[in-house]
């Protein structure tokens, strides 16, 4: 029996994290979507260390953005950010998707997974220094810290308010090894209103949060920065993903 469609169709696979995203155009979502195989679009706006470089990997499948430090540089970074247009939506059970693939790792010496300060995810914009991507007061996303391959899920608002949860050791970063972050941030999810923040590795659920939950704009972000004088530590983005359901009347 023929299906007919009366409305758009949605990701067939149902994917944990996707789900009710639409594909193709659809006026209802606002979404931006970067697979980076031919160049840095000019939305990106990039803030980096003297050393540091941003660049589409040469010769890679499926497009790759690289965030690479100084060599044997500590605290030497770089970054990229979009425009300031997600944001939790205003009517009930309206929703935020985002979703990135990405590696971390390290040449020449030393650990990417251990020895790096990462972000990436929604974040309002910085200036000047990388650094600036790790501590703003109104985002959300996955982030970890120097010292420890331990993977982070942060939501934070202006106060600064946080709400950190580290996720288990079986889910600590290994050097040059991808992996699929993404969250769903959902208006007034429950019975009495509250907003919901559920967050995905590798597409499978790992956390949920009801606090902190920003209402401000957001844009798309990633940063990375070394965290020793060993080696050049480097971020590699396959794709990055951001959409919102907009009011429409």
């Amino acid at each position: 029996m023929a299906t007919h469609f009366k409305g758009p169709i949605l990701y067939s696979s149902a994917r944990k994290g996707l789900e009710n995203l639409n594909t193709g155009m659809w006026p209802d979502q606002c979404t931006v979507w970067d697979d980076f195989v031919v160049e840095l679009d000019t939305a990106w706006t990039v803030v980096k260390d003297t050393g540091a470089a941003v660049a589409i990997a040469a010769d890679t499948a499926n497009g790759v953005l690289t965030l690479t430090s100084a060599a044997t540089t500590d605290n030497d970074g770089a970054s990229v950010q979009g425009n300031e247009i997600f944001q939790l939506p205003a009517e009930q059970a309206q929703m935020v998707w985002f979703e990135a693939r990405y590696y971390v790792d390290s040449t020449g010496g030393g650990s990417g997974a251990s020895e790096m300060d990462t972000f990436i995810g929604l974040t309002e914009n910085f200036v000047t220094n990388p650094e600036n991507g790790l501590d703003r007061p109104n985002r959300i996303g996955f982030q970890m810290s120097d010292g420890s391959a331990t993977l982070q899920t942060v939501v934070s608002q202006t106060g600064p308010l946080a709400n950190t949860f580290s996720l288990p050791a079986a889910n600590n970063v290994v050097d040059g090894a991808y992996q699929t972050v993404g969250f769903t941030l959902t208006k007034g999810a429950t019975t009495n209103g509250t907003n919901v923040a559920k967050f995905f590795l590798n597409r499978q659920l790992v956390n949920t949060e009801t606090t902190f939950i920003t209402t401000d704009l957001m844009a798309l972000a990633a940063v990375s920065l070394s965290g020793a004088n060993t080696g050049t530590k480097s971020m590699g983005i396959d794709y990055i993903l951001g959409s919102v359901d907009r009011v429409i009347y």
